[in-house]
């Protein structure tokens, strides 16, 4: 597993630079998927270095990134789990909480996770049982008892449909927390989670490349992770099942679910 790391280490590396150089010059188009999801060319820049660089390193490899036309996660075998860019509208909007997401799983399960962030030179990683690191330093979640201590933070969709219902969580939590924030990219949420800059995240739909490799980051971190007002049963494995994720320091982890699951 340390060659698996050390390769998305390596290829996380590649494709940041690439994307940062890109905002940097202001080289890159943008375009609208599906009518109404932003990508842009760095996105699919990272996407072809990702790739091109995991074949080489693992032709027998499968990949399912976010801008790739495989999205089957049933199928078992060594399986990398990649978003080329967590974090497009702030990218565009020359943001820098912006990452390149790297994950290794293996039936489902995910067994090394990288999160770069080009612009600020943060490299979280983490292999399964063996801690979280950012820049070489161990991390841990912080130690907090009570909500109304914490920071958390939280996402939403693409597609603006079913607004007061999103919004309605947001009204639960707001008054028993210290403040919010919204930074746009899933992963690096989990990481801030993970080395307790906030602590706490949900959002209420993530796919599988927003979330697979910050939650073992998290969760090697020390974190607490699960879902809240889960009404159907997972479709995926739980490494990679996005719906109603909640991510937490443990001290406050039942508290929160609490909150947000009261009407």
């Amino acid at each position: 597993m340390k060659d698996i790391l050390d390769n998305a280490i390596r290829i996380a590396r590649l494709a940041g630079n690439k994307i940062k150089e890109m905002q940097q010059d202001k080289s890159f188009t943008e375009q609208l998927k599906f009518g109404y999801e932003l990508v842009t060319s760095a996105d699919i820049a990272s996407n072809d270095i990702i790739i091109s660089e995991i074949l080489k390193a693992y032709p027998t490899h499968r990949i399912i990134s976010e801008e790739s036309e495989d999205h089957n996660f049933s199928i078992p075998g060594p399986t990398w789990i990649v978003d080329p860019i967590d974090g497009t509208v702030g990218y565009a909007n020359g943001h820098y909480q912006v990452c390149i997401s790297i994950a290794f799983a293996e039936q489902g399960s995910v067994q090394a996770g990288v999160v770069y962030n080009p612009f600020l030179d943060e490299l979280f990683y983490a292999i399964k049982s063996q801690g979280a690191f950012l820049n070489s330093e161990r991390i841990r979640v912080k130690e907090v008892s009570n909500l109304n201590q914490c920071v958390i933070a939280t996402g939403f969709p693409h597609k603006k449909e079913n607004i007061a219902h999103i919004t309605s969580f947001l009204a639960r939590l707001l008054p028993h927390i210290r403040d919010v924030r919204r930074m746009g990219s899933a992963a690096l949420d989990y990481c801030w989670v993970a080395c307790g800059r906030i602590q706490g995240y949900y959002e209420g739909g993530l796919a599988p490349w927003d979330m697979a490799a910050g939650r073992l980051i998290a969760i090697e971190a020390g974190a607490t992770a699960g879902h809240y007002a889960l009404n159907t049963p997972p479709t995926l494995p739980e490494d990679i099942f996005g719906v109603n994720i909640i991510v937490s320091s443990p001290g406050i982890f039942e508290e929160m679910k609490n909150v947000l699951e009261t009407t």
